[in-house]
């Protein structure tokens, strides 16, 4: 990067949170630090929005948006003895430690050719419109559909819907080469949590 460059990408990160604060309003879209997320019926979905600038020394606005039903974070507090979590306000499940990432819908990236804050911006009424388009046309079925389209906690997704659906013998077979996994409350690590929850239900 050139000095210059250097002076323009500090002034689009600076600019960034405001403009995504400002323009969301009309969406009624909501915002908690970085994430901008909205809670339809039994849907939760997020929109990540950023500015980088990658290997090459080109300037990129970055899109990524996920859709996970709100029992799968219900789920996870449940199973690791969190349970005042679900009592907390929805923002938790966007910027929360210990919430489960869901399943990624769309996934973009803009390059900023003057890295000038109106190209950042035009790139981001782009992406706020597709996200409002998401919430209005995604169902459950889109969590499912898309559910391994990501490796962040994709384990974690399926074995958790398994154990949604009942389907207890799955949701081990899928753990079976998974360690502990990425959550521990105190000595309650996640996956064992699901694993002694599954053994208890088959044994009924």
């Amino acid at each position: 990067m050139t000095k210059e460059e250097r002076l323009k990408y500090k002034e689009l990160t600076k600019a960034l949170p405001k403009i995504l604060k400002d323009k969301i309003k009309k969406y009624k879209f909501k915002k908690k630090d970085f994430m901008i997320w909205y809670n339809k019926k039994e849907l939760f979905f997020d929109l990540l929005i950023d500015v980088k600038v990658k290997s090459d020394n080109k300037c990129y606005c970055t899109a990524i948006e996920t859709i996970k039903p709100l029992w799968l974070d219900d789920l996870l507090w449940d199973l690791l003895k969190m349970e005042t979590n679900k009592e907390t306000p929805l923002s938790l499940r966007t910027t929360g430690a210990f919430t489960v990432s869901g399943s990624v819908l769309f996934k973009n990236e803009t390059e900023l050719k003057e890295w000038t804050i109106s190209e950042l911006e035009e790139i981001i009424d782009n992406y706020l419109e597709h996200f409002y388009k998401t919430v209005q046309s995604s169902s459950i079925c889109d969590f499912y559909d898309n559910l391994e389209n990501s490796i962040y906690h994709v384990e974690l997704r399926k074995a958790l819907s398994l154990v949604y659906e009942q389907n207890y013998q799955d949701a081990l077979d899928c753990l079976k080469d998974q360690g502990e996994g990425v959550f521990k409350n105190g000595n309650v690590s996640i996956n064992n949590a699901i694993r002694e929850y599954c053994i208890n239900q088959l044994s009924h």
